[in-house]
């Protein structure tokens, strides 16, 4: 009885991750109550033994998102699923994880508008151009083009930033769930 309620909550547990992966890690526990039973312990020796199914699933979610979120070399989506699969392990990660992986993405977001607000600019320097006083419209062509220009360095740059956080992301994020593994 305690196997089944045991298996059945981490199958529960398990439900984001493919059938086909989560029937590969219930094997491993089926098999451990199995062998328990061979040796002649109890259920309940062999779930004490196994640990918490909650504490488990969230480690074997966490290297699951971290995983997936290498294969696709560093989505920020991905990436975001990881952060969030880590912070669900405890209130060291919530602090050291969560708060700088948000602080730097308000950082990027900041410098993604940067980017497109000086590309959009150049619109209002031709405008200004055309049907202002300010510039002649060869100089609003001038400036525009500049603007443009800017706005897609910036771009490169901000492009180039986004995929090197989520790669340091994702080696911070591979770091902890190995200190985790070595904890037990």
């Amino acid at each position: 009885m305690i196997r089944e309620q045991y298996l059945g909550q981490l199958r529960e547990l398990l439900a984001p991750v493919p059938e086909k992966l989560r029937r590969e890690w219930l094997y491993d526990y089926e098999e451990h109550f199995r062998v328990s039973a061979e040796h002649g312990r109890s259920e309940a020796d062999a779930a004490r033994e196994l640990g918490d199914p909650r504490i488990i699933a969230k480690e074997l979610l966490l290297n699951y998102r971290v995983d997936q979120a290498d294969g696709k070399r560093g989505s920020i989506t991905l990436v975001s699923r990881a952060v969030f699969a880590a912070v669900s392990l405890g209130f060291f990660n919530l602090i050291f994880v969560l708060g700088p992986f948000v602080g730097l993405l308000g950082v990027l977001a900041g410098i993604w508008a940067a980017a497109i607000g000086v590309g959009l600019s150049s619109l209002a320097v031709m405008y200004e151009g055309l049907f202002g006083g300010a510039f002649t419209g060869m100089q609003a062509s001038f400036v525009a083009l500049a603007l443009i220009g800017l706005g897609m360095l910036l771009g490169a740059g901000a492009h180039w930033l986004t995929r090197a956080f989520a790669k340091l992301t994702l080696q911070y994020l591979k770091f902890n769930s190995r200190v985790i593994r070595v904890r037990k």
